[in-house]
C-alpha cells in the first residue's frame, strides 16, 4: 500500500501518522511546506520520498508534484492529511488521480453546516435551525421568528473563525452591514460543548470512540482570549453515544477519524452542532493516547491498511485535559512550581503553534488523572492568576 500524506510537519504531531503507517508496512510519500531537514528524524525515516514544496497551497503546483511522485514510485492508494485545512485538496487529488476516498464534492458537502444539518435531520438527531444569510431581509425574518441572541458563522469552517454572536437589535443592524455571503445564522444555544470522537474502519464500524468536554465555547475563548481548557471523559453518557452513533451512521464514513460536536443542554438533552471528518485539533490525539495507554496513530494505520478490528479492545483509564496558558497573562505558579505540585498528573508541556493559539493558548499543559475532580483541580492550578494568589 502507498499513502500520500500532505503536510506531515504541521501540526507538530502530524508526522506520527506517517511513522505509524510505515511501521505497518505502508510506503509513505509526503509533500510539505517545511524543509525535510527541519522534520523530526523519525519522520524522515518513515518516508519513501518527501518533497518540500513551499507553495503547496497552489493546487496546480501540488498536483504536478504528486504526478511526478506517481511517475517515480507508482500508484497511490490513499491521500490523507488528517487536517481541516487540506480536506478539500485531498478530495481534488483523489478526483484527478482516481484514488479511493472522499471526492472534492463529498468534502464540500461534509464541510457545509447546512448540509450537515440535513444529515442530522435524516438521522433523527436534533439540531439547531439555521439559514444562509442571503439577504438582510431573510436574516431579520429569522431573528423575528427565533429571537435574539443569534450566532453568525461561515457555512464551511472550523475553530470558530469569523464566528460571532449578536445579542441586541443594534448589534444585528451592525452585523447586517458586513459581507455575509458565506455565513449562516442560527439561534444562540445555551449548553456545554461535548464531542463524540473516534475512528471507523473500512465498513464504517466504530473501532474506537471517546468524548471531550469544553469549558466554554471556542467562540468565547477566541473572542475573549480566555484561558481555555477541555478534558476527556472516561465514560461516555449513553444518550450522547446514542446520538453520536446515529449521526455517524448518517454520514456513512469509511476509514476515517470523526469529530462530532454537540450542545449538552441544561435539561440533559443533546443538540448536534457539527461533524468533522478528521481527528480533533491540537494535541487531542496525544490526549487519547495518554487516556487509554495505547497508540491511536498505530490504530489509524491499521484502519488504513484495511483491518476491521472488530475485536479491538481498549480502556479509557484516565481523564486527560488540555489546559492552556497565554503569553500575555501572569499566573500564580511558575512552570517549575507546577511540575513539583502536579507530579504525575502533569504529562506534557508543549508550545502551541501560533495558528491554534487564539483557541488553545500559547502553552499547553497536558494533564491526566483517573478521578475527574482531581483533574479539574489540576486545571485550576495551571490557570490560577497571580492576582488571585496574592489576594488569597
Amino acid at each position: 500500500m502507498r499513502i500520500l500524506y500532505l503536510s506531515p510537519g504541521f501540526p507538530p504531531n502530524s508526522h506520527l501518522f506517517c511513522v505509524a503507517a510505515r511501521a505497518r508496512g505502508a510506503n509513505v510519500l509526503a509533500v510539505g511546506d517545511i524543509p525535510e531537514q527541519d522534520l523530526p528524524p523519525e519522520a524522515r525515516q518513515a518516508f519513501e520520498a518527501y518533497v518540500f514544496e513551499p507553495r503547496m497551497g497552489e493546487y496546480e503546483r501540488l498536483l504536478g508534484v504528486v504526478q511526478s511522485l506517481v511517475a517515480l514510485y507508482g500508484p497511490i492508494d490513499f491521500v490523507e492529511s488528517n487536517g481541516e485545512h487540506w480536506l478539500e485538496v485531498e478530495g481534488r487529488l483523489r478526483d484527478d488521480l482516481c484514488i479511493e476516498g472522499l471526492s472534492a464534492q463529498d468534502v464540500r458537502r461534509l464541510r457545509s453546516k447546512l448540509a450537515m444539518a440535513q444529515v442530522f435531520e435524516t438521522a433523527g438527531v436534533p439540531h439547531p435551525p439555521g439559514i444562509r444569510c442571503v439577504s438582510p431581509e431573510v436574516v431579520r425574518d429569522f431573528a423575528a421568528t427565533h429571537g435574539l441572541p443569534l450566532v453568525f458563522k461561515p457555512d464551511s469552517g472550523s475553530g470558530a473563525t469569523s464566528t460571532f454572536r449578536v445579542s441586541t437589535p443594534a448589534e444585528l443592524d451592525a452585523a447586517l452591514l458586513l459581507p455575509l455571503d458565506n455565513h449562516i445564522v442560527q439561534p444562540f444555544v445555551e449548553g456545554v460543548i461535548v464531542t463524540f470522537d473516534g475512528l471507523v474502519n473500512r465498513e464504517g464500524g466504530v473501532v474506537f470512540c471517546t468524548s471531550h468536554v469544553y469549558d466554554s465555547g471556542i467562540m468565547e475563548v477566541r473572542t475573549g482570549t480566555l484561558d481555555g481548557y477541555y478534558y476527556s471523559m472516561r465514560s461516555i453518557p449513553p444518550a450522547l453515544e446514542d446520538v453520536g452513533r446515529r449521526a455517524l451512521a448518517g454520514f456513512g464514513l469509511r476509514r476515517r477519524f470523526f469529530h462530532l460536536e454537540f450542545f449538552w443542554r441544561p435539561d440533559g438533552s443533546y443538540l448536534a452542532l457539527e461533524m468533522n471528518v478528521r481527528p480533533p485539533g491540537g494535541y487531542t490525539t496525544d490526549m487519547m493516547n495518554h487516556a487509554c495507554d495505547f497508540d491511536v496513530y498505530a490504530l489509524w494505520a491499521a484502519v488504513m491498511m484495511g483491518d476491521l478490528l472488530e475485536d479491538y479492545r481498549y480502556e479509557r483509564k484516565f481523564h486527560t485535559a488540555h489546559a492552556g496558558r497565554r503569553h500575555e497573562r501572569v499566573y500564580a505558579l511558575s512552570p517549575e512550581t507546577l511540575r513539583e505540585q502536579l507530579g504525575d498528573t502533569l504529562v506534557l508541556v508543549q508550545s502551541v503553534p501560533d495558528a491554534f493559539a487564539s483557541t488553545m493558548g500559547n502553552t499547553m499543559y497536558m494533564l491526566r488523572h483517573w478521578q475527574l475532580a482531581q483533574l479539574l483541580d489540576a486545571i485550576k492550578l495551571v490557570q490560577l492568576p497571580a492576582a488571585r494568589m496574592q489576594t488569597g
